[in-house]
């Protein structure tokens, strides 16, 4: 069984149990200056780490902050052999880098020197039923705003996330999906989404305007539709035409690929239930022989 324990460490070194004070003048927790990226930690490997440490390159610079992929990538080794260390070898490993300490004002500092924090945490309870039964998705009635200059990046952040997600209580709904201002399809909370539309296309939504470009979601449009012989696209997609959908897929880095069987809207009314098809089940299986940690 897997140590329910925390584990962190800073700039490459292990914290025994909290992270230090000083951390209160850093960026990130003062402003949100600073990305993130939470990663499937599986046989002491973590899945994909050359997508999220791009990524996470690509963010910080769009962002302003001057980041090492080296170091980066030596504080998470160093980090893993922390966990090896304490025989941890399954989990999800969180890496989250700020633009370090600027004391007040929104102005960055004329040097900025990044925080590198690792944490870990245990796989979630209910993983192997959200990859193998289908989904529950519920409307979110917040809209995400329009951010053409953030859109697509992993930023600190989540505010439009944590207020979709207070809209309901109910352990019905596994997932909510969230929609633009203009009532396009974006994402779910805490994944992309794929949608086989009426006309029996595939279509993931673009994030050029909101929205988090998610790895699992680099993946499918990369490597495992064209492996399966099946067109990908990206265009907006609207409630309308979600309405009429044949299927739903959602996916993150941590979870991997699910399918989702029963949509609801905002007021907890059935909009479409959506029994498996054969080209899901062909995504799903690719998935797990090129990437056997999603399984």
């Amino acid at each position: 069984m897997l140590n329910s324990k925390s584990y962190f460490s800073l700039n490459g070194q292990p914290m025994a149990d909290n992270l230090p004070v000083d951390l209160l003048n850093d960026r990130g927790l003062a402003y949100g200056h600073g990305l993130f990226e939470t990663m499937l930690l599986s046989n002491s490997s973590l899945a994909l780490i050359d997508r999220h440490l791009t990524r996470l390159c690509d963010g910080a610079n769009t962002l302003g902050i001057p980041l090492d992929r080296s170091l980066v990538l030596q504080c998470i080794n160093l980090f893993l052999d922390q966990l090896n260390a304490k025989s941890v070898t399954e989990g999800v490993v969180k890496v989250i880098v700020t633009a370090g300490e600027g004391g007040r004002g929104y102005q960055s500092p004329a040097e900025i020197k990044p925080s590198i924090i690792c944490s870990y945490s245990n796989l979630p309870a209910d993983l192997s039923d959200y990859r193998s039964q289908p989904l529950s998705v519920r409307y979110c009635q917040h809209r995400l705003p329009n951010n053409q200059s953030l859109a697509g990046i992993k930023h600190l952040n989540r505010l439009d996330q944590i207020i979709a997600r207070a809209e309901w209580s109910s352990k019905s709904y596994q997932e909510g999906l969230m929609f633009s201002s203009s009532d396009n399809l974006i994402e779910a909370i805490s994944a992309n989404v794929f949608v086989k539309n009426s006309a029996g296309d595939w279509v993931t939504p673009c994030l050029k305007l909101a929205g988090v470009a998610g790895v699992m979601r680099s993946v499918m449009i990369e490597e495992i539709f064209p492996a399966c012989n099946i067109a990908i696209s990206i265009a907006d997609v609207s409630c309308d035409e979600l309405a009429k959908c044949q299927q739903l897929l959602i996916c993150n880095s941590v979870r991997g690929l699910a399918r989702v069987g029963s949509v609801f809207d905002a007021q907890d009314r059935l909009v479409k239930s959506l029994p498996i098809d054969q080209q899901t089940l062909m995504l799903y299986q690719k998935l797990i022989e090129l990437y056997s940690q999603y399984k």
